[in-house]
């Protein structure tokens, strides 16, 4: 205890217990990108890095729940208790690390600010396959700042006791809202069963410890009492009380500590000052009571922490008639003396080990536990990292060439999406960010030109139902999933190429399935980039210029990708769509092919959504 604010003292204790979290939490992040790159080499980096902040955040959120029933059932897992606030610290830096990386992946660099593009990108609140899971995400974040912000005395003791302790039990909003995140968020992505069976058992093992220790609890408040005399409750025999130990009853809905010690008894209030801890599951060293919690102590007979601390507890009258104890369930005044019942026997029963947090020593029985209990969490996260990384669904082959920057020549067309037209290839063209090129290309529309820029491909492509590599796809393929990100300034008038413009040929008219993307992230530079995960990116991509791609995925399991745009051919204005991006629609149209490329010409008023 300490009668003034300052820097903690770290204690051997606390190095140890810091350390193996910092050793956990360094092996789980490098197991789960250095497995997840070795396994799935087109996996972007940070793609494997939000992943891994954010299933080390939720696991250690589990084990923080987890802790404060494991000591209401056995108190060896008391060391665990006593640097919580340390876990849950660590806990909120791992989700902010989280967050961060995806609030700049999907809504950084685009033409609104990330944090307006996060709580605007979805609103789709009336739908739960819909749901925008990131706002859900971002609540639980604020509620681990909150609680992380606040973890340190100098705000308990200003908010004092009962306001804390309520704003801390918002950790259990944030882990509602973490569960429904995940639920409608990442596992909609994920074909395997593993990822869900992981947060069912979690959940499980979280609400079961929580009954359990509830039905412990409940068992306390309705313990049949004895009888009733002169104001006095009989609570419970003498020799069912271990020496230096207590037996709580509840009379009158308040939970009372009974204590025996050095042949007498004394009864006060259960609740701890501090943190409102469980007295009554403490232990008398030095001649005061000591909370498990965090070791704040009281006189026994006064309810009174010993000078210059300043917290106090209520007092009970007892009395001992035929080796029972009786109490008076009403309570004195915090800090009042009451003389302790003397004991006449002189049974001394031995008490279990004790652990506080603040005595160099751990006791030997429960330093073994707690050694094996940390041994097994490291193992378990390990193994947990592996499951979870070798379960992620596949990562498609597509890449992004952010280290290289190439030369290109040729013709510049403006619709209806810049494109680079050579004399092997037609590459889209787009800008830095989420921002397409038709500010760069405007002033250069038909001309040959020399650009540089950087490549972004889909390197598999499909022909008749059969997966195609690198070295023998064909022209089309290669047309279809190419695309470069161009320099800024680097556009400029070059000398006549032989490349021409293509004719468009007419297809006729089309109905098709499949999800509108943004082509810059789904062609590479985000893997993946579809599904409802990368929906508020393609959203913030397409409102900022990028040309909407529809993907039709066929039976056989190949798939086509088709430039969407108006039905005069000319670009999709964004906010016809922005709606419908990232979702199942059927979209009824004409589709044309120019040059090796196929573009879907469709009214905005035929593109509906499939569910």
């Amino acid at each position: 205890m300490s009668h003034q604010y300052q820097a903690i003292g770290w204690n051997r204790q606390k190095r140890l217990y810091d350390t193996v979290i910092a050793v956990g939490v360094v092996v789980y992040i490098g197991t789960f990108v250095g497995v997840g790159a070795w396994s799935f080499p087109n996996a972007t980096a940070e793609t494997l890095l939000i992943r891994a902040f954010g299933t080390a955040a939720f696991l250690l959120l589990h084990v923080v729940l987890c802790i404060g029933p494991l000591c209401r059932l056995d108190s060896r897992f008391l060391p665990l208790l006593y640097n919580r606030r340390h876990l849950g610290v660590t806990t909120f830096l791992l989700g902010l690390a989280h967050g961060g990386f995806a609030i700049v992946q999907f809504h950084g660099f685009g033409n609104a600010d990330p944090l307006v593009s996060l709580l605007t990108s979805n609103q789709r609140f009336g739908s739960l396959a819909e749901f925008p899971f990131q706002q859900l995400g971002f609540l639980a974040l604020v509620i681990l700042f909150l609680m992380a912000a606040t973890s340190h005395d100098f705000w308990l003791k200003n908010l004092a006791p009962p306001i804390w302790k309520a704003l801390h039990m918002l950790v259990y909003v944030a882990y509602g809202l973490l569960v429904a995140h995940v639920t409608l968020g990442a596992l909609q992505s994920q074909k395997s069963p593993v990822p869900a069976a992981f947060l069912i058992a979690g959940l499980v093992t979280v609400l079961s410890l929580h009954m359990v220790a509830a039905w412990r609890e409940w068992r306390v408040d309705h313990r049949a009492l004895g009888a009733v005399s002169d104001g006095f409750v009989e609570a419970c025999p003498v020799g069912t009380i271990p020496e230096k130990c207590a037996t709580v009853v509840s009379l009158r809905g308040e939970r009372i500590a009974i204590f025996r010690y050095d042949g007498k008894v004394s009864a006060l209030s259960n609740v701890c000052r501090h943190q409102n801890g469980p007295l009554g599951e403490g232990r008398i060293i030095d001649g005061c009571v000591t909370c498990p919690w965090h070791g704040f102590q009281y006189l026994p007979e006064t309810g009174a922490s010993p000078p210059p601390f300043p917290e106090k507890v209520s007092t009970f009258a007892t009395r001992i008639v035929n080796g029972s104890v009786w109490v008076n369930p009403v309570p004195n005044d915090p800090g009042t003396p009451v003389e302790s019942s003397r004991i006449s026997s002189a049974e001394v029963h031995s008490s279990k080990e004790f652990f506080v947090g603040y005595v160099p020593k751990t006791p030997p029985g429960i330093g073994r536990l707690v050694r094996w209990v940390v041994g097994g969490s490291l193992a378990g996260a390990c193994l947990t990292a592996l499951t979870l990384v070798s379960n992620q669904s596949g990562f498609p082959p597509a890449f992004f060439e952010f280290s290289r920057t190439q030369t290109w020549k040729g013709v510049l067309v403006e619709q209806p999406y810049p494109t680079l037209v050579t004399e092997q290839s037609r590459y889209l063209l787009v800008s830095l960010g989420k921002h397409g090129a038709d500010e760069q290309v405007h002033a250069f529309a038909g001309k040959s030109v020399r650009l540089q820029g950087k490549l972004i491909h889909r390197d598999v492509g499909t022909k008749g139902g059969r997966v195609m590599n690198e070295r023998t796809m064909n022209e089309r393929t290669m047309n279809e999933r190419t695309m470069i990100e161009v320099v800024p300034g680097s556009i400029i008038v070059d000398n006549p190429t032989n490349a021409a413009e293509t004719p468009e040929v007419d297809l006729g008219p089309v109905t098709v399935a499949g999800e509108i993307v943004d082509s810059k992230c789904f062609l590479g530079v985000m893997n993946p980039g579809e599904g409802k995960v990368h929906r508020d990116c393609a959203a913030r991509c397409i409102s900022g210029g990028i040309p909407p791609a529809v993907l039709v995925r066929n039976s056989g399991g190949s798939s086509d990708l088709y430039l969407l745009a108006d039905a005069a051919g000319r670009s999709m204005p964004p906010a016809a769509i922005l709606d419908r991006v990232g979702e199942p629609v059927n979209i009824s149209g004409r589709l044309v092919r120019v040059g090796e490329s196929l573009i879907l010409k469709a009214d905005p008023a035929n593109i509906v959504r499939a569910r």
